[in-house]
């Protein structure tokens, strides 16, 4: 039996092994300076996480937010992360992640989930597809490192 629930705190350890893992999966690198289920801890304050949890433990997880506002002036849920643990993958957890997530945002008042995938991750795509989404046309950019740190310290933007 696989249930979907809001992370809690106590999940912190077992929610950090799982996301280690992804981290591996993805070939990423963990600062060795990062306490893991402490930093899950901090950022589930300000993101939204939910577990797929079976007998044997976490299965999975997914990270994602509420927005405002979308084309249209609606409020929009975006979707960080999907990640299913590789001992679970292919018994319909990622899914039912899926499914929790569209009940969240609907209660909200979304009226859109979006997310990405990579163009080669075709498992993914093929699940994503079979729940009626559709692709789209967007180009994802990502700001990072030294180009991050320039735009925040430039002279233009906001006084904080």
């Amino acid at each position: 039996m696989v249930s979907i629930r809001a992370f809690e705190e106590q999940d912190a350890q077992l929610l950090a092994d799982l996301m280690t893992e992804m981290a591996n999966f993805y070939g990423a690198t963990i600062s060795p300076t990062l306490v893991v289920a402490k930093d899950v801890i901090q950022q589930a304050k300000s993101v939204d996480i939910i577990v797929a949890e079976g007998d044997d433990g976490l299965l999975g997880f997914a990270t994602f937010t509420s927005l405002y506002p979308v084309a249209g002036l609606i409020p929009f849920t975006y979707v960080q992360q999907i990640y299913v643990g590789t001992n679970a993958r292919r018994l319909g957890v990622a899914q039912r992640l899926m499914a929790g997530i569209a009940q969240i945002a609907s209660a909200r008042g979304s009226t859109r989930i979006e997310w990405s995938t990579s163009r080669d991750n075709i498992p993914a795509r093929s699940l994503y597809e079979g729940l009626g989404a559709v692709g789209s046309d967007k180009v994802q950019y990502v700001l990072e490192g030294d180009a991050l740190d320039q735009l925040a310290t430039g002279t233009e933007g906001l006084s904080v």
